[in-house]
Order: C-alpha cells, then sequence, then structure tokens
C-alpha cells in the first residue's frame, strides 16, 4: 500500500507522494484535523493554504450587497454558535468557513459555473445547494460551506474543512466543528463526474477512484492513498476545543492543532513541494495563528435535557467499568493512544490489567493499521520524502510514531453518531453490545452500511457489554449528556 504524508486521512494536492514505511510511518496519519478537501484522484481531503487573507471572498459582502436590480439580497450563513462579529476569533472562524488558502489553481473539481449550472438544470438532484447529497447550504453564496473558490468571480473550486465539519444537529441546530454525517462526499463526486464526462470532458476521476467513491456512504471519506485497490474508510472526527489535547487524530500522531493544520496546508498545495517552487505559496503568519486559534476552541453542543440521578448513576457507573482509565474526561491531555493487538486471537485489556500492555489494548478494525505497517507490498521512500521531512523542520512540527488509536474524545457524543472511528456502529447502545450482536448491515440516512465488508467491520471496544440493563442505561444517559 502506498503510504503518503497526504494519504490519511487529507489526501490533498500533494504532487511529491511520500511512500512511508516504519519507524517514518509517524507522519503519515500526522493530517487528521482538517478532513475536507479534494485530490486528483482519489477525492479524500485536504485543506488548503492562501498568502493573505484579504484575497479570499468575502461573505460579509455578499451579505450586505444594496440591491441594485442585478445583484440579489444576501443572507449570512449562522451557525448556532457562530462568534459575534466582536469575538477575536471571529476573524479565524471566517477564514476557516471560507477560505480556498489559493488552491483554487490546483482543483480537480469542475468550474464553479458548471457546478451552479447542475443547480439549475437538474434541481432534483442537486438543488438546494446539493441538499439531496447532505451539504450545508450557504445563503450568502452560490455555493454550499465548505466549497471555496480563490475570490467570488473565480472559477477554482476547493473543498475545506468546513464542508465536513458544520452539521445540523439531531435537535435541528447548525453548528460549527461538529462531523457533517449526512454528506455524502463520494456520491457527489461521482454523480458530479458523469455530468462533466457527459458534456464532452476528459474524466477528473480514476476507475478506481469511482468505484471507491462508490461504497463510501455518508459522513465518511477515504484515508488510503489514491491507487490502493481497497477503501479503507473513516468517518468524520470533531473538533471539539481542540486546543485542550495532545495526540491528536484518530491514530495520536499528530501532538498540537498547529501541527495538524499546517500538515492540512501541506498537503493541498501550499508551500508544497517546497518555498521555492511552490506553485501556491505558504500563508502569512496572521492567518495561521486566526486559523490554529479559532480550531482550538470550537466548543461542542449543550446536551439535551435528562434525567439528573439517571445521569449522577451513570457517572458512577463510568467509573465503576474502569472507563475513566482511557476516557480521562478532567484532563483531555492525559487521554493516549491505545495499542491494536494484531495478532491472531488477539484479546482488549483495560490498562493495567496486563504489565505487558501497560495501556491496554483494543481490537477495532486493523484496516487502518495498514496505513502504518503497511500490507507486504513494499516500501521505500521517493523524491518527495526530503521536502516533507524539511517542511516538518522547519516549520517547528511536533509528529510520533504511534500503535494503534487515539481514545475519542466524547464531548458532544449525543450528536455525533456513528461510532468508531470508521462508523461502523449506528448507536450507543449498539456500541455497548458484543460485536456479535451489533448491527451488520443498517441504513444510514439513504445509505446502507455493511459491515461485513473490508474496512467496514464492527469489531472492538466491548468494554461495558457486559453491564446490567440498568447499568447501561445510566452509562448512556450520562455519556449523552457530555
Amino acid at each position: 500500500m502506498k503510504q503518503t504524508a497526504a494519504n490519511m486521512p487529507l489526501q490533498g494536492v500533494f504532487t511529491p507522494r511520500v511512500r512511508l514505511v516504519s519507524p517514518l510511518l509517524l507522519l503519515a496519519a500526522s493530517v487528521w484535523v482538517c478532513a475536507c478537501a479534494e485530490d486528483d484522484e482519489s477525492g479524500a481531503s485536504a485543506d488548503a493554504g492562501s498568502d493573505a487573507a484579504d484575497t479570499q471572498p468575502s461573505p460579509e459582502a455578499d451579505a450586505e450587497a444594496e440591491v441594485d436590480g442585478t445583484q440579489p439580497v444576501r443572507t449570512p450563513f449562522v451557525a448556532a454558535n457562530s462568534l459575534p462579529d466582536d469575538d477575536p476569533r471571529k476573524r479565524g472562524e471566517q477564514l476557516w468557513l471560507y477560505s480556498s488558502w489559493n488552491t483554487g489553481v490546483l482543483s480537480s473539481m469542475p468550474p464553479a459555473d458548471f457546478l451552479v449550472g447542475l443547480m439549475e438544470t437538474e434541481p432534483e438532484v442537486f438543488g438546494d445547494q446539493f441538499a439531496a447529497f447532505g451539504f450545508v447550504a450557504d445563503p450568502s453564496r452560490d455555493l454550499p460551506i465548505g466549497l471555496a473558490t480563490d475570490t467570488p468571480d473565480s472559477q477554482g473550486v476547493v473543498q475545506n474543512c468546513a464542508l465536513c465539519h458544520v452539521s445540523e444537529l439531531p435537535d435541528g441546530r447548525l453548528w460549527l466543528g461538529a462531523p457533517n454525517t449526512r454528506l455524502r462526499l463520494g456520491e457527489f463526486r461521482v454523480a458530479v463526474n458523469e455530468r462533466w464526462v457527459a458534456a464532452g470532458n476528459e474524466s477528473l476521476l480514476s476507475e478506481l477512484a469511482i468505484e471507491k467513491f462508490s461504497q463510501l456512504g455518508s459522513g465518511r471519506f477515504n484515508a488510503e492513498s489514491d491507487d490502493y485497490p481497497r477503501l479503507v474508510p473513516a468517518d468524520f472526527p470533531v473538533y471539539f476545543r481542540l486546543g485542550e489535547r495532545n495526540d491528536l487524530n484518530y491514530m495520536g500522531t499528530g501532538q498540537n492543532v498547529r501541527t495538524e493544520v499546517y500538515f492540512a496546508l501541506f498537503t493541498s498545495g501550499c508551500g508544497n513541494p517546497n518555498d521555492e517552487t511552490a506553485v501556491v505559496a505558504w500563508p502569512v503568519e496572521e492567518d495561521l495563528v486566526d486559523l490554529v486559534g479559532f480550531m482550538s476552541t470550537i466548543d461542542p453542543p449543550d446536551a439535551p435535557p435528562g434525567d439528573d440521578a439517571l445521569i449522577a448513576r451513570g457517572e458512577q457507573v463510568f467509573g465503576e467499568a474502569r472507563c475513566t482509565t482511557c476516557h480521562i474526561l478532567d484532563d483531555a491531555l492525559a487521554e493516549f493512544v491505545v495499542p491494536l493487538d494484531t495478532a491472531e486471537g488477539g484479546l482488549e485489556r483495560i490498562p493495567g490489567d496486563d504489565p505487558e500492555w501497560p495501556r491496554g489494548s483494543v481490537r477495532t478494525s486493523s484496516a487502518h493499521r495498514i496505513l502504518q505497517d503497511g500490507d507486504g507490498e513494499g516500501g521505500g521512500v521517493d523524491d518527495g520524502f526530503a521536502d516533507l521531512l524539511n517542511f516538518i523542520i522547519t516549520r517547528g512540527l511536533t509528529v510520533r510514531q504511534t500503535d494503534g488509536y487515539r481514545t475519542n474524545s466524547l464531548l458532544g457524543l449525543w450528536a455525533t453518531a456513528p461510532y468508531l472511528h470508521n462508523g461502523s456502529v449506528p448507536t450507543l447502545e449498539d456500541l455497548l453490545k458484543p460485536a456479535d450482536e451489533r448491527p451488520a448491515r443498517w441504513m444510514q440516512g439513504d445509505v446502507e452500511i455493511d459491515t461485513t465488508r473490508f474496512g467496514f467491520d464492527n469489531a472492538g471496544h466491548e468494554f461495558g457489554t457486559d453491564l446490567s440493563p440498568a447499568d447501561k442505561e445510566a452509562l448512556l444517559a450520562f455519556l449523552r449528556s457530555l
């Protein structure tokens, strides 16, 4: 399997692909934070970078345009947790929502006019800013949240972080930082590409990419490199209070938000392969500081009211069942990566039970471990590795190699189903069942999730499955209160 710094989970427009094998695999997973942009074939996600914020579209200008007979009145996009204009993080929020970071020149999507035209010619499929595919509409622009252009009138369209991380919660509120579990990004890319080819253009996706995109479902991206023959799905993560955490991304390789954001920008093409030859310049420091500042401090949504007594009992069960040995709620920095026991017949262990496994162990899907260890197809390093290593050193990034999965944040758990890193378990109730009792096939919106397929298996994390029904009910009430 071809390992790249961009392949997990942010496959950006990364020209110098890098083949990595242990001990260099710590780099491969270090781009988890910004999980949505585009790739020339696989279409997996990447964020992008810009050299000046004032070159980006101004949603405020669109929203306040005067009515002159030709210019429609625009309504600003507002989420329930949008920052007030006088908040010092507001500029970072706007960059996060709207910036293409000047990577439109690297776009592998059809131009903006073509996408807007699809809304008009096939409204039953692409109407309301692609609502049928789960996109969040933006009344201030022609394109939905997360599809950005370099300037209001430019044609290069790229995907940014907000595409996958602005969501309508179960209670109907729009929330920045929540994973958009309704987004059917693979299906959208295939459908758009079909129309692009039918219009007489060359396909923007390889046959392999089309095959894998068609299997992706909703709320997921593909974490593997574009030439790997099988899909390795990962669900969109939460962005809540990232600044309070280390061991970011689901493999825990990136050690702070700045590192994650910088990798996202680089894999999108900013400053890549190096500052001297990059097509897109590296962003100015002011933009980066604002972006990292906003992404570090997004709060989760308040949970719906619950039974206080039941929640209190659930908190006790959380401690009694030793959930706190991995999910340390009062000290996010103390959370850690739990090793994956890859041995045949391997076990799941709670930290402290086995001195040979001091951090415990899990038996969740091994597909993502291939991204760390390879699958016997060979290794080596291509010509892009030197540039990547230079980028890490000169930017002062902090990464490390890991051997499993980072324990997830439980913030906003009530609003972020499905569960596990590949989104294979539909509800918290199902997560508290043994794996062989969890649904093997279930519907996520209009898409069937088949957990018998490679990468979608729902095994592992069987902690708490032997609790009594009463204790499970209480534990679920507590988890949904976080």
